[in-house]
């Protein structure tokens, strides 16, 4: 999913940019009593940096939340793998404690001798 999500953003970010230059003439720019005259390239690319900065300003209490809720999960798994091995927390790594898998099957027995 990461590397779809960063092929569709580099395809986005070209695709503006391709835009922006496209549409280089001057454009006067007001807001309230300013008012600037700028290149369009430099408009819609600060506006396009704008828009992703502040996407990614909302998903940031998701983010740390996730986070948080991660940590809070290792850790009762840690306690939860340390209750079954009889170890406390963090005392052995995961992958020493835990048992092999895929299980081995049990050896065969010896075939019953008839007498």
């Amino acid at each position: 999913m990461g590397q779809t999500a960063l092929i569709l953003f580099l395809l986005l970010a070209t695709g503006v940019a391709i835009f922006a230059v496209q549409n280089a003439g001057p454009v006067t720019v007001r807001f309230g009593f300013w008012s600037l005259e700028l290149s369009l390239v430099v408009v819609i690319l600060v506006a396009a940096a704008l828009g992703a900065m502040m996407a990614s300003l909302v998903s940031l209490p998701a983010w740390f939340r996730d986070r948080r809720l991660l940590r809070h999960q290792t850790k009762e798994l840690n306690a939860l793998r340390a209750s079954r091995t009889g170890t406390t927390p963090l005392s052995t790594p995961p992958e020493a404690s835990a048992p092999p898998w895929p299980p081995e099957p049990p050896s065969p027995s010896p075939p019953a001798r008839s007498l």
